[in-house]
């Protein structure tokens, strides 16, 4: 998917998972949800950002959209905590629209030694690569209310934000986040780490990826370093 429709914010994602129930016809959740989004206003609002995040958190992970089926995230949701997940799903949905990843990794080279993020900047590079469309200008504001909402960004006025201070992943999170990675965007059970993009990690601290995957070695996946390899073959 290239353009993401409408910003999410992390509890409504959270909250949807903690109710849904495998085998059940996802229409049976279009109700519910509306008391979740509770700060959107109308009907019609809330149904597209129903399917923005049916698309990442559901129907990415399965085939068809007549049932739920279990994944992941379903199961995650049940003993973790949002503070816990969040970033998670702040990576699939990076994994899910190329703008997104775009955006992210011209983040990377816009971003001023203060912190300071200018949008202008940002469409400018975005106008280069896909074109001067509503769909570019839309899916840089949805995804930039976005970061807002994972408490990544701090908004300052329309065209000036301000890049939050990095917060730490546990080992726990980045198995996790690899775990979805090879499932969802690569589809493949060997992952060579050194070629993970590094637009997924740029809103974390810095980490030793190689450490989690010996951790998790044996019981995940087998984890191969050797001098021109580090690769993880998974269960």
């Amino acid at each position: 998917m290239i353009g993401i429709d409408r910003p999410l914010r992390p509890e409504w994602i959270y909250e949807t998972l903690k109710m849904l129930e495998v085998g059940e016809k996802p229409s049976a959740y279009n109700e519910p949800f509306e008391k979740v989004a509770k700060e959107l206003i109308g009907k019609e609002g809330k149904k597209k950002v129903r399917t923005v995040l049916f698309r990442s958190f559901i129907y990415t992970l399965q085939d068809g959209k007549t049932k739920i089926k279990g994944n992941d995230f379903i199961e995650w949701a049940k003993d973790s905590t949002l503070e816990h997940l969040s970033p998670l799903f702040l990576m699939k949905i990076l994994m899910d629209y190329e703008i997104a990843r775009f955006v992210v990794q011209k983040m990377m080279i816009s971003v001023d030694s203060s912190n300071h993020l200018s949008s202008v900047l940002l469409f400018k590079h975005m106008v280069k690569t896909f074109g001067d469309r509503n769909v570019v200008k839309k899916s840089l504001r949805a995804f930039l209310a976005t970061l807002v909402h994972f408490n990544v960004l701090d908004k300052i006025d329309q065209k000036n934000f301000f890049l939050r201070e990095k917060r730490n992943l546990s080992h726990e999170q980045v198995k996790k986040f690899i775990l979805i990675y090879a499932k969802a965007f690569i589809q493949s059970k060997v992952i060579n780490l050194n070629e993970i993009e590094p637009e997924f990690f740029y809103f974390f601290q810095p980490f030793d990826l190689a450490a989690v995957g010996t951790e998790y070695s044996g019981t995940c996946w087998e984890h191969i370093r050797e001098i021109e390899r580090n690769m993880l073959i998974l269960k």
